[in-house]
C-alpha cells in the first residue's frame, strides 16, 4: 500500500483505518462524481473474480443490474457526509448475483470527493430464490450497527457477539458506542475481551473471524 494511499485514510473513521488490503472483506473506493473505482484491495478482487487493473477501468454501474442503476444514482446523489450503510444487489465478473451489505464513509482521496466502502456477502440461499420478489422493490435498505451479523461462539457473551460483528462491518468504538448506549470506554473493554478470548492480535483478525463464522451458518 504506498504513502499516498496511505495518508488520504487518514481522515476517515477508525474502522476504516484496518489494513486496507489486508482486510478480508472487499473493500474499494470510488469516485462520487463519475462512480469509478480508485482503489479495491485484494478481497474484492477474490471475491468479485475482476483483477485490480479491471476493477480502475471499470464504474459501480458494472456491478449492478442494469435494472439497479436508477436507485444507485439516486442513493450515491443522497449520501451525507459520513457514515452510510445499505443492502444492495451487486454481481459477480461471471454475472453470479449477490446481496451485499455495504458500510461506507465519505472521505477525500486523491482531491476527489470519494466514497470509501467495506462490502459483505450476506447472500444465502433464501436470499437467492427471492431474488425475483425483491426486484420488485427497492434494491437498497438502510442499515445501522446494531443489525448483528449471525454467528455463534461459546467464549464469546453476547455482547461481545455484537461487538465483534459491528467491527467486521467496519464500525469504530465510537460508532459503536452510540448504536448501542455504551460508552467508548466500555466498547474498548470488550474489543480488548474478544482479542484475549479469541488469542487474536488485531481488529482485522476480528473481522476475518466474524466473516468465516457468519459464512459456516448460512442455511
Amino acid at each position: 500500500m504506498s504513502t499516498s494511499i496511505v495518508n488520504d485514510f487518514q481522515e476517515s473513521e477508525e474502522g476504516y483505518r484496518l489494513l486496507f488490503q489486508s482486510n478480508p472483506l472487499p473493500m474499494w473506493i470510488y469516485d462520487r462524481e463519475t462512480l469509478a473505482f480508485l482503489a479495491v484491495n485484494n478481497a474484492a478482487v477474490q471475491h468479485y473474480g475482476y483483477s485490480a487493473e479491471e476493477f480502475l477501468r471499470m464504474t459501480l454501474k458494472e456491478i449492478r443490474q442494469p435494472e439497479d442503476i436508477p436507485w444507485l444514482l439516486e442513493q450515491v446523489a443522497q449520501i451525507k457526509p459520513g457514515l452510510n450503510s445499505a443492502l444492495a444487489r451487486h454481481l459477480k465478473k461471471d454475472g453470479i448475483p449477490m446481496s451485499i451489505e455495504i458500510v461506507s464513509h465519505t472521505i477525500q482521496f486523491a482531491g476527489r470527493q470519494a466514497e470509501l466502502v467495506l462490502a459483505m456477502d450476506v447472500t444465502s440461499a433464501r436470499t437467492h430464490r427471492h431474488w425475483s420478489e425483491e426486484a420488485n422493490r427497492a434494491p437498497e435498505v438502510t442499515q445501522d450497527p446494531s443489525r448483528e451479523c449471525a454467528f455463534a461462539d461459546d467464549e464469546l457473551t453476547m455482547a461481545e457477539i455484537r461487538i465483534a460483528s459491528s467491527i467486521a462491518r467496519g464500525f469504530s468504538n465510537r460508532q459503536i458506542a452510540a448504536s448501542f448506549g455504551l460508552s467508548v470506554r466500555t466498547v474498548e473493554n470488550h474489543v480488548s475481551h474478544i482479542l484475549a478470548k479469541k488469542k487474536f492480535l488485531n481488529r482485522v483478525e476480528i473481522a476475518r473471524y466474524v466473516l468465516q463464522s457468519h459464512q459456516l451458518n448460512q442455511p
